[in-house]
This record gives structure tokens, C-alpha cells and sequence, in this order.
């Protein structure tokens, strides 16, 4: 049956069509999620393909995935991963949620490195975690490893590298080991050996 676009109307979000077909149908879309804009400046009635009528549904699934991401997001700051997961448990299929959080990174509304920073900002002010364990948290929230790693870099300089040593060693109880283990452990940990040496020239001199 052939099919045409009878009407394009730009909705109140931006940069989001509302397409009328000549069966009735009804899309509302963004061009990011067609293959190619092949909607702005056509003349009506135009009549369309079945591939670029399979586009059109795509690119309307893709939008109704979009909103339920930002809804998301309003709520809280989200990962890639996470925001994925939540997507499809949502019902919506998988190269839509690929294709609209590809969209969202390019846009900057989702960014894992300002998610972990955030949560190690946050972690820090609660609790005297170790670099490795924070690190080996950020990896499982599904934040990539070497993203996990220079956000850890950026937040732990030398002066929070030590006072979260001092914090974590008198939570576990380093203090009352001897040198020689504590000095370990912390290696272990992951803190800096210029945070390790300099509580041990305060503490012995």
C-alpha cells in the first residue's frame, strides 16, 4: 500500500517533529534518530518507503526511550550501564537504548566520569574507604576501569590521599600494627607511598 507523509508539525520540545501518515499513523521523532534527514524541507504529500517507514518507527521508539531517560536522570545522576539496565527493564529494545544513550553522551546529560566524581565526593564525606576499594565500587557500578581510575587520580590529591589514609588506618586499626605490616597493608590499599612516608616521618621522625 503506498504510503505518504501528509503532515510535519514541530511539537513544543525541540527539535521534536510530529509526522502524520496517510494511513493514520502518527510519530513524533527527533532526525538524530533517523538514518539520514530526510524530513526537513520535503514537499508534501511525500511518499516514503518501507525503509524509511521501518526509520520512522525507529525513530519514534527511540524518543519514547529518550523521555524515559531523562526521566531518570531528573531524578538522579545515571551510567551509561545503569542507565541501560533500567532502560531495557523498562521494554524498550536495544538498539534504541544504544542509539539514545550514544545521543544522551554527545549531548552531555549522561557522562560517567562526572558520575563517579560525584559519587567519590559524596563517598568521602561518609565514609574512609581505601583508593582500591573505591575503585574496585566505581568498576562495579559499571563505570569503565580507566574512567574509574582517572577520577580517582583527579579527587585523591596528595592532602585527601592523607587525611583518608589517617581516617582508614585508624578505622582498621593499622596504628597498632607494627611498621613494617601497616606499611604493606596501605601499599595494598592503594594509598601513595608520599602519603605512607609522610605519616610515618610525623608519627617517628
Amino acid at each position: 500500500m503506498r504510503v505518504e507523509i501528509t503532515s510535519i508539525k514541530l511539537e513544543n520540545a525541540p527539535k521534536v517533529y510530529r509526522i502524520a501518515l496517510s494511513d493514520g499513523r502518527l510519530f513524533s521523532i527527533k532526525t538524530v534518530y533517523l538514518e539520514e534527514d530526510f524530513i526537513s524541507g520535503i514537499t508534501l504529500p511525500f511518499e516514503i518507503s518501507e525503509d524509511k517507514d521501518a526509520e520512522l518507527c525507529f525513530a519514534c521508539a527511540c524518543l519514547r526511550a529518550e523521555r524515559a531517560a531523562l526521566s531518570l536522570i531528573a531524578n538522579a545522576e545515571q551510567t551509561c550501564l545503569g542507565l541501560e539496565h533500567k532502560l531495557k527493564a523498562r521494554g524498550h529494545a536495544s538498539p534504541c537504548v544504544k542509539m539514545v544513550i550514544n545521543h544522551l553522551v554527545s549531548i552531555e546529560a549522561v557522562n560517567d566520569e562526572r558520575y563517579a566524581g560525584l559519587w567519590v565526593q559524596s563517598r568521602l564525606s561518609l565514609r574512609p574507604d581505601s583508593p582500591n576499594k573505591l575503585f574496585a565500587k566505581l568498576c562495579a557500578k559499571g563505570i569503565p576501569c580507566g574512567t574509574a581510575q582517572k577520577v580517582l587520580k583527579a579527587e585523591l590529591d596528595f592532602e585527601t590521599d592523607l587525611v583518608l589514609l589517617k581516617k582508614f588506618a585508624a578505622k582498621k586499626g593499622l596504628d597498632d600494627e607494627s611498621l613494617c605490616t601497616r606499611r604493606r597493608k596501605l601499599k595494598y590499599e592503594g594509598f601513595s607511598a608520599e602519603a605512607i612516608q609522610t605519616v610515618e616521618e610525623e608519627e617517628y621522625g
